[in-house]
């Protein structure tokens, strides 16, 4: 797939790589967990049932059989069957169902 990105969304996009550098090298300086310093998304797959996915920004898709998810610098596809967002917070999303694959496109 062929995007086109405004000179302004790239720089927004450079803009945050290095600011998630930086805070993650800091989070190793001081054995700080990463993802909670850089606000990097975090997964927790519990059995093939359910998954919970924090520092999220946002849902892109919503079916039964697919839920994507914005993760700031990729996109989160979870392919199952029965899917349900069983919660969701401005953070932190939980998914339940079957679990049959899970995905990452950078963006």
């Amino acid at each position: 797939m062929f995007r086109i990105k405004s000179q302004r969304a790239i720089e927004r996009v450079i803009d945050i790589k290095k600011r998630e550098t930086l805070l993650t090298r800091a989070a190793e300086l001081f054995d700080l967990p990463a993802d909670a310093i850089a606000g990097q998304m975090s997964l927790t797959m519990t059995g093939q049932r359910r998954l919970r996915i924090e520092n999220h920004r946002g849902l892109l898709e919503y079916g039964n059989e697919l839920i994507a998810v914005n993760t700031g610098g990729a996109v989160l596809r979870i392919y199952g069957s029965g899917l349900e967002l069983a919660a969701m917070t401005a953070d932190d999303l939980t998914v339940t169902g079957t679990l049959h694959r899970i995905e990452f496109e950078n963006i």
